[in-house]
């Protein structure tokens, strides 16, 4: 609902809504022109119940938007929107301050549903500015928000309620039309805060949601081509559709309360020191990270046998690089994962350690990766990606290791190295897997004072110890630290490996 809610709102609500004015002139008939032409640009229609004019002030009355496309139907109605000449070449734009947008959704049996949203905005003003072939909007508000009236799911009314406000809101809009319309924004708030609750019938389950987010700002760029298939992601990117944006955020939490069947409850409460978020898209790759600092977590209630359990960590990263469109050539993939102080209650080292005799500092992981990926189809594509059945539609060439580490309880797991694919030869994995060629470099540190302890806990089984003994002794050798292993493995083109030098039976 949040993501149809922006969509209607982008060019209703706040349709004009973002831009860096240029200082030239638009007249209200001109800009009304720019929302209807922008607004088909991504498959909207913006239809005047009627039109009228009185001095420098063009009103449409019962503004219809339908943003309906295949199985997703969105439409609404504003009662009035004003656009008012200010008399130095720019044009001032408001609107009701309440209107309704009806959402259905067809996804075939057992799955239709509906809702009517009620769409508020306090002291909202959106000004346009500069030439009629390149127009600029500004706009302002106290607050933006958004409310489900009812939610239908197969023509039964569902016990579901949401709200969301955006309060002190400044934005800007820059239009570029032409075969292809460029489009740039920005956009700041000072607090999203949104709440929901509602039951899920199926699991007899019923949830209440609280939360906010405060310093937002974002930004984006892109171009959307004429005619656009709007829906058919592959069609859109293929047409030249393209977008780049960003997200941040200073701080956020939320409270979370499921309550089962049986009446018990679990609450669940986070806070965050903010995060980001970027995604860029175009007919060739998809970039996309995400970025968490210094989240806390905790849960307690009914459902729940301890009082309270908590964890918490300093930074939680995921980004991803990957090509999408097919190719002969290989092209540049990345992905990176990164959890780094992760920590839990003493509460739950308790239940495994009650003696504390584990190290309980924050554990870390990081694995990057990079490499060369030749795309065997294009990967938006449904019918061409079901073609590939349980192969892989990504044939791999190259891939270095970075960083790769696993720090907890005291021991420490590192490598790097770099990796070449024959793909011409599949030996591994029952021949799905190419043949590999390079080096790895690994180190492993603490590990078997870790699992020592872990057998005195009677975690681990004594074999297990004095297996992981027999396996280090042949794979690895002593490290520069007391109780660490080091290993160069090495690949040969024969297929032949090495561990320093020395070649392993298998």
């Amino acid at each position: 609902m949040t993501k149809h809610f922006f969509q209607t709102v982008s060019f209703a609500a706040v349709s004009a809504c973002f831009a860096a004015p240029v200082f030239a002139d638009v007249t209200a008939d001109e800009v009304w022109q720019n929302w209807k032409e922008v607004g088909a640009s991504y498959g909207q229609t913006y239809t005047a119940g009627s039109e009228s004019r009185a001095g420098d002030t063009l009103t449409i009355s019962d503004l219809a938007i339908d943003m309906s496309s295949g199985r997703q139907q969105v439409k609404g109605t504003i009662p009035q929107v004003a656009f008012r000449e200010t008399g130095d070449g720019r044009v001032e734009v408001t609107m009701s301050d309440t209107y309704q947008v009806n959402m259905a959704s067809k996804d075939g049996p057992g799955k239709d549903t509906a809702s009517t949203l009620v769409i508020t905005q306090n002291a909202l003003v959106v000004t346009a500015s500069g030439t009629p072939d390149a127009i600029g909007y500004d706009v302002v508000a106290n607050t933006v928000g958004i409310k489900v009236l009812d939610f239908m799911v197969d023509g039964k009314p569902s016990d579901v309620n949401f709200d969301m406000t955006l309060s002190k809101i400044l934005a800007n809009y820059q239009v570029t039309p032409g075969d292809v319309t460029g489009v740039n924004s920005t956009f700041a708030a000072g607090e999203i805060a949104f709440n929901a609750r509602g039951e899920n019938p199926e699991k007899g389950e019923k949830f209440d949601v609280v939360g906010k987010m405060t310093g937002i700002a974002g930004a984006s760029s892109g171009a959307v081509p004429k005619a656009l298939a709007a829906g058919d992601m592959g069609a859109m990117l293929a047409q030249g559709f393209t977008t780049d944006g960003s997200f941040t955020y200073d701080a956020g939490g939320f409270t979370l309360a499921i309550t089962d069947k049986e009446g018990s409850i679990t609450n669940i409460e986070s806070a965050s020191k903010g995060g980001n978020l970027n995604v860029s898209m175009d007919k060739d790759r998809i970039a996309y990270g995400v970025i968490g600092k210094g989240v806390a977590l905790k849960a307690s209630g009914s459902a729940i046998p301890f009082p309270e359990l908590s964890a918490a960590y300093d930074n939680a990263e995921f980004s991803l690089l990957m090509p999408i469109a097919k190719s002969d050539d290989p092209k540049d993939f990345a992905l990176h994962v990164n959890l780094s102080g992760l920590t839990v209650s003493d509460m739950l080292w308790n239940m495994i350690d009650p003696g504390a005799t584990l190290p309980r500092d924050p554990a870390t992981l990081d694995i990057a990766l990079r490499g060369k990926a030749k795309p065997l189809v294009d990967m938006l594509s449904t019918d061409e990606m079901a073609m590939m059945g349980e192969k892989s539609p990504l044939e791999v060439s190259a891939l270095d290791i970075d960083a790769l580490q696993l720090t907890v309880a005291g021991a420490e797991f590192t490598g790097n190295g770099a990796l070449a694919f024959d793909n011409t030869k599949s030996p591994l994995l029952g021949g799905v897997a190419p043949m590999p060629t390079g080096k790895v470099n690994l180190s492993l540190t603490g590990a078997n004072t870790l699992l020592g302890k872990l057998q005195v806990l009677g975690l681990v089984d004594p074999q297990i110890t004095m297996t992981f003994g027999m396996m280090a002794g042949m794979l690895a050798k002593p490290g520069p630290t007391p109780d660490s292993f080091i290993a160069e493995v090495e690949i040969k083109e024969d297929g032949t490996i090495l561990s320093n030098g020395n070649p392993l039976p298998f």
